[in-house]
């Protein structure tokens, strides 16, 4: 009786390092005795992120707060990434890179950061609708140590979905509230779907997915409490407010140059999703190296159509369903080739439904509708045989895979032309073989001139010329929208894309001067971003009002 009043007395403490210790041993083969395993490719997605984080880091390391242009990637050309990839969410880590830590040590501990938000979030999340504090503690653990989420972790690298997966919670959290619970809390949705947004570029498409098969299901709800949709109006306005510093940038930029990304996509939808067969075979073995949903939640996907009927909460209910519906929608099943030339295409992986699926699933779990686990000791060992399962599934990946289990150094070793499989940002034409070919320095294609003097300094470079007639130049970056020579002296052309050379910057000369190109921040970019600043502001200080008049 002592033991477990002291236990009550100290839950928040405890709780806190119970997700420390989850935080970091769930992940333990990423500090082992100085080695990560890391699929390191150039194609994989782990070299990418990890060259965002590089990326940003330089440039805050010169000053530049807000780059638009990743200069560290292809070795001075440049790689617009951060139009697409938003850094809100990166700036933790390349801070632990300016305090001094290498970059695998810093993406350790990001990734331990993750970890630790995740368990909170998905805590507090809910906490708040279920009020029972073994329950919430359970999910958060359950949700966090999900082998899809892991697999996420240590075998894509993608810091993109991984992000997604930490504040997710708050997205259903909304959804529930807007839907089952109290319209009036719809500030939950906007948030979750603005942090979500900021994290990754696809998931938004998933949850609008969800969102529209909770519609289908609550739609008698709907049309009896009217009121709700205009929740939802206003969580979608608040969000779109608090995103306009990522859309139109990126659609300005999609406006003015022609990328791989809507021209020459990586893969068609269709042609990935899971056959029955390998998602029951990779669950059942809770394989690390290739996407499922691992063996607990794969029991619970079989248990759900025969108990549904017992259980009475609607939300629960609903929020079963859907995930059953989903898992669907990842299979080749379903009629993925019908959907090639829609929206939907942009997802590439069906499987990414997984995402939504793990935390479904873990809801209807952890909330144990028929009350399985309703003794303290049945939840314990739940927990405790899903950390295992991610514990052994590790260890797996490690012994199956020993080519791939790198010291730190090979880690820091970085790729440059590492910029993810599908080369999405660069121009519809260029090449990266291309690229990796070309020479450093302004070149001279047409006409003629005396080229001297070249200098570069992040997305800012100079050379000076002579003796020009008619000369086209072409400059060493990748001539996005943004930059341009308007600070050259002499006869100086505009700035223009060579698109037969790579979308290469190429400038016309004539006589004597110097050529100055640097990216400036476009108009839409800055006002965008205000707009999105002052409608934080705006929000919280309503937020604060509110807050003191409830008082």
């Amino acid at each position: 009786m002592m033991m477990k009043k002291w236990m009550f007395q100290h839950r928040f403490s405890l709780t806190v390092v119970l997700f420390i210790f989850v935080s970091v041993f769930s992940i333990y083969l990423t500090s082992l005795n100085g080695h990560i395993w890391s699929f390191l490719g150039m194609n994989n997605d782990g070299r990418f992120h990890v060259m965002r984080i590089e990326g940003l880091y330089e440039a805050l390391k010169h000053g530049q707060y807000f780059p638009i242009v990743n200069m560290s990637f292809l070795g001075g050309f440049g790689y617009i990434s951060n139009i697409f990839y938003s850094n809100l969410w990166l700036y933790p880590v390349a801070c632990m890179r300016l305090l001094g830590l290498t970059a695998v040590q810093a993406f350790v501990l990001f990734y331990i950061l993750l970890n630790f938000c995740t368990l909170s979030l998905s805590f507090w999340a809910f906490h708040h609708v279920s009020h029972q504090y073994d329950k919430s503690l359970v999910f958060s653990l359950m949700y966090t140590l999900s082998i899809y989420r892991i697999f996420d972790m240590v075998r894509r690298f993608d810091v993109g979905e991984v992000l997604t997966l930490t504040f997710l919670p708050v997205v259903i959290l909304g959804v529930y509230e807007i839907f089952y619970g109290d319209r009036r809390q719809w500030l939950y949705l906007a948030l979750g779907m603005t942090a979500v947004i900021y994290a990754h570029a696809l998931s938004p498409i998933l949850i609008a997915v969800f969102i529209l098969l909770v519609i289908i299901f609550r739609l008698k709800v709907l049309l009896a409490e009217p009121k709700r949709w205009l929740a939802l109006f206003y969580a979608g306005i608040v969000a779109l407010m608090l995103t306009l510093a990522y859309f139109l940038p990126m659609a300005e930029q999609l406006h003015h140059t022609q990328f791989k990304l809507t021209y020459s996509p990586l893969i068609d939808v269709s042609q990935s999703g899971m056959k029955l067969g390998d998602l029951i075979h990779w669950s059942v073995t809770d394989d690390l190296y290739i996407q499922n949903i691992g063996l607990i939640l794969l029991l619970v996907a079989i248990t759900i159509p025969f108990i549904i009927k017992f259980v009475k909460n609607p939300a629960l209910r609903d929020f079963a369903l859907i995930g059953e519906i989903l898992l669907f929608l990842s299979t080749k099943w379903f009629p993925w080739e019908y959907f090639v030339h829609t929206p939907l295409n942009m997802i590439q992986f069906p499987w990414r439904f997984y995402m939504l699926v793990s935390i479904l699933f873990t809801i209807f779990l952890a909330s144990d509708p028929l009350r399985w686990f309703s003794q303290g000791w049945k939840k314990v060992l739940l927990v405790v045989v899903s950390l295992s399962l991610v514990i052994g599934a590790e260890q797996v990946l490690i012994v199956e895979h020993p080519d791939e289990y790198r010291t730190y150094s090979a880690f820091n070793d970085l790729d440059i032309y590492s910029i993810g499989g599908g080369e999405e940002y660069l121009p519809k034409d260029a090449s990266l073989d291309g690229l990796i070919s070309t020479p450093h320095e302004p070149q001279l294609k047409a006409g003629q001139a005396t080229i001297s003097d070249f200098s570069q300094q992040d997305s800012k470079l100079s050379f000076k010329f002579q003796n020009a007639n008619k000369a086209r130049i072409d400059v060493p970056i990748i001539s996005y929208y943004g930059y341009s020579a308007k600070v050259s002296t002499g006869k100086v052309s505009k700035l223009t894309m060579d698109l037969a050379n790579n979308g290469l910057g190429q400038v016309i000369v004539n006589g004597a001067g110097t050529v100055r190109i640097n990216y400036y921040r476009t108009a839409i970019q800055k006002d965008s971003q205000i707009v999105s600043m002052i409608s934080f502001i705006i929000l919280m200080v309503g937020i604060a009002f509110q807050k003191k008049n409830a008082k």
